[in-house]
């Protein structure tokens, strides 16, 4: 059964009902609603219409998104680089402060929010997400360098459950209220599941009191990413 919603008086007042915690409508026309747009977005969003139907069958299950899908997309790129100058940052303070021979370790970790740009397939996936990293160095002063090495193991992350806004624009569907998503998990047609995705990168690195600090990253490659 395929239902597409003309941009006319029903998207209206599908939009209107965005703006509340309920649709009012019959669960069978929501379940219809979410299957139509599957199989609609199958040929230009497969990934999002992959975890949709996964939304709808997967009973809860999480699930584990590919980091070369995940990197493609430049907002997930900036969230891992702005958590990458942090560690910088912080590694460049920790070497200032050690004296000649002695070695140190650091231990933190850095979130970064990621907000997808509308229109992409990463904002039907995920709209809002988190890119946690968390690092491990050791810093060694010979004379006046500080040789720096480490692991940085990267977990981006966030709850696939329809509960964020008020609604979205789906392409061929109009505007879709959020309270669809609900409404289904309410009656237990749908269930919300985890979606992450993990990934490793090694520094190497020298910080020097002549010519400052001089840093390399590296991805560890894996059969997924």
């Amino acid at each position: 059964m395929s239902v597409t919603l003309e941009p006319t008086t029903e998207a209206a007042s599908m939009f209107l009902r965005g703006l509340r915690r309920r649709t009012g409508r019959p669960v069978a026309e929501l379940v219809a609603l979410f299957r139509s747009i599957v199989e609609g977005g199958r040929d230009y969003h497969p990934i999002a219409s992959d975890f949709l139907e996964h939304f709808m069958d997967g009973a809860g299950a999480s699930r584990t998104m590919s980091p070369r899908w995940l990197r493609s997309f430049k907002v997930i790129k900036k969230a891992e680089r702005r958590n990458q100058r942090r560690f910088e940052r912080q590694l460049a303070a920790k070497a200032r402060s050690l004296r000649d021979g002695e070695s140190s370790w650091v231990h933190d970790y850095w979130d970064a929010r990621i907000n997808a740009f509308i229109g992409t397939e990463l904002f039907y996936v995920s709209r809002m997400s988190l890119l946690r990293s968390q690092g491990s160095f050791v810093l060694t002063r010979d004379g006046p360098e500080v040789r720096v090495s480490g692991t940085v193991r990267h977990r981006w992350f966030d709850p696939y459950d329809w509960d964020r806004g008020r609604w979205v624009y789906i392409p061929r569907h109009g505007f879709v209220p959020i309270a669809v998503g609900r409404d289904l998990v309410e009656a237990d047609e749908a269930r919300n599941f985890l979606m992450e995705s993990r990934h490793v990168q090694t520094l190497e690195g020298q910080w020097s009191r002549r010519g400052g600090e001089r840093f390399r990253w590296s991805l560890v490659r894996t059969e997924e990413g």
